[in-house]
């Protein structure tokens, strides 16, 4: 999971000068020392906030319209090096009290679980759960510029800018008046901030770039300023929002209560590890196996496609993460089946990493398979062609994208949608009693007998029935009741694997968790 310090701003945006001039420049330039009077931002170096809080998963909710699944922080500690452009950050987290109700790499947790992420310029790095550094190069720079949205660092770069503006934004009713500082950082993200009258940094706003929302409005909000000596103040509280749109729920991403903050301490070092500044950027990987006529498995990163081939068209069941990894998939089912229309794309659930590419879809011309559950959603936000200035993709790009709607098509089903052509099927079923995702769907494919599957397993042969997790006993469970002949499962993560093992392994688990009585016996 990506850790961005970023979070939303209310349903109207802040509309800033667009005429830059000299006085402008000048009033913001004075507005911003004395900010930096106030909290003292050019005398911090380094600077490291200890705390607890909570964070969520973002793009995992149960469902279009439900706030991000949450867990608590047990502990937070960010660390940042302004002089090197560099900041690492620390986490462990637990589920807590909250609703294990959605998705996420991990969620709900069992125990503790450990983040540690860096960046250091041009590079950025997590540590593996041996410790050992993995290279997320392609991070680096939104990681880069969150240090210049964080309190002290929004200081500094505004006054680096020649070009920050100044406006007044009054807040109807409650009796304030805030002054708005916008500037642009590293030559493409403009960030507003909000500074009350005592020159205090309120909230920041920007924008950064998501393979679903576009350029996604952000927001982190900084309160309870105290004193930490030497003439430095910092935030005691940081709210963060990320994902929210004037159409959908404010969306709660972190918050974070500081029980320390310490400004230019020694700090351990942030040196880049070897083995990530020669890692280079990654690169789409595309590996194909073919499972049955007509139907075949595009892997080769860490989520598949698959595509099937009918008597006039093609199909592809998930189109993952990003507009560059389901191009790459749109092309080899294109090599694979020649000649052949992309007539539909079936999507598993809304979450994020699964719903990333049906843009790219959507401009091939395919139509989108999906839950009825999701249909506000993707017509009105997900394949909206609008434009995306912060990184641009295939469906902005199309001429009609400001004059009409793209060139696909959207259909939702409730229950179960069939595609066929009297020879090869492809069925999509929706999964019930599953906390997961409630849109969630399983796909299966008669005439071959596979059956294939998001974020449900199946587990590894022989795992221990304790390790069994409850979505493939959910999977189970489905399979039963809709009374499915299967042969082969295919998941969306992982290797495909066979019936009777997944029998072995996961009957057992799904017996033990039937409840007592004449209906669970």
């Amino acid at each position: 999971m990506r850790n961005v310090l970023v979070t939303f701003v209310a349903v109207s945006a802040l509309v800033l000068g667009l005429a830059v001039v000299p006085a402008a420049a000048q009033n913001a330039r004075a507005l911003l020392q004395a900010a930096d009077t106030a909290v003292g931002a050019s005398k911090v170096n380094r600077i490291q906030y200890t705390g607890t809080g909570r964070i969520s998963y973002l793009g995992q909710n149960f469902t279009t319209a439900d706030d991000w699944p949450r867990v608590d922080m047990k502990s937070y500690s960010q660390t940042i090096d302004y002089g090197s452009k560099a900041a690492k950050e620390e986490m462990v987290r637990v589920q807590g009290n909250n609703p294990p109700r959605g998705g996420g790499a991990g969620f709900p947790i069992n125990g503790e679980q450990r983040g540690t992420t860096f960046v250091n310029g041009n590079y950025a790095w997590n540590l593996n759960a041996q410790g050992q550094p993995q290279a997320q190069n392609d991070q680096a720079e939104m990681r880069q510029f969150m240090i210049w949205v964080s309190p002290h660092g929004f200081i500094k770069a505004a006054l680096a800018d020649p070009n920050a503006t100044v406006s007044d934004r009054e807040f109807t009713g409650a009796g304030r008046n805030l002054r708005v500082v916008g500037f642009t950082a590293m030559g493409k993200y403009r960030a507003t901030g909000e500074f009350n009258a005592q020159n205090m940094l309120e909230r920041v706003v920007t924008w950064i770039p998501s393979p679903v929302m576009g350029d996604m409005q952000v927001e982190i909000r900084y309160t309870e300023w105290k004193d930490i000596g030497n003439g430095i103040k910092a935030p005691f509280h940081i709210h963060m929002h990320q994902g929210d749109h004037p159409l959908v729920r404010g969306m709660n991403y972190m918050d974070v209560t500081a029980s320390d903050v310490k400004a230019n301490v020694e700090i351990a070092s942030l040196t880049v590890p070897d083995a990530v500044r020669n890692a280079g950027a990654p690169k789409v990987n595309i590996q194909t196996t073919k499972l049955a006529d007509g139907v075949w498995l595009i892997a080769g990163g860490s989520h598949n496609s698959i595509a099937v081939e009918f008597k006039d068209f093609a199909a592809i069941i998930e189109t993952p993460l990003d507009d560059a990894r389901s191009n790459a998939v749109i092309a080899e089912t294109k090599r694979l089946i020649p000649g052949k229309q992309i007539r539909y794309v079936v999507n598993t659930h809304h979450h994020w990493d699964h719903l990333g590419g049906i843009r790219a879809a959507y401009a091939e011309g395919a139509t989108i398979v999906t839950n009825e559950l999701n249909k506000n959603f993707y017509e009105r936000v997900v394949l909206v062609p609008q434009s995306r200035t912060l990184s641009p993709d295939r469906l902005s790009q199309f001429p009609f994208a400001t004059t009409g709607p793209g060139p696909g098509k959207l259909e939702t089903y409730r229950d179960r949608y069939a595609i066929s052509d009297g020879d090869q099927s492809v069925i999509s079923y929706h999964v019930e009693g599953f906390n997961h995702a409630g849109d969630m769907a399983i796909v299966y494919l008669p005439k071959s007998k596979i059956l294939i599957n998001a974020d449900m397993g199946p587990p590894a042969a022989g795992t221990p029935v304790e390790n069994v997790s409850p979505n493939s006993v959910s999977l189970y469970n489905n399979i039963k009741r809709l009374k499915l002949d299967v042969s082969q499962h295919v998941p969306i993560h992982g290797n495909p694997s066979s019936q009777a093992d997944f029998e072995r392994t996961v009957g057992p688990a799904a017996a033990r968790s039937r409840p007592a009585g004449p209906e669970g016996n």
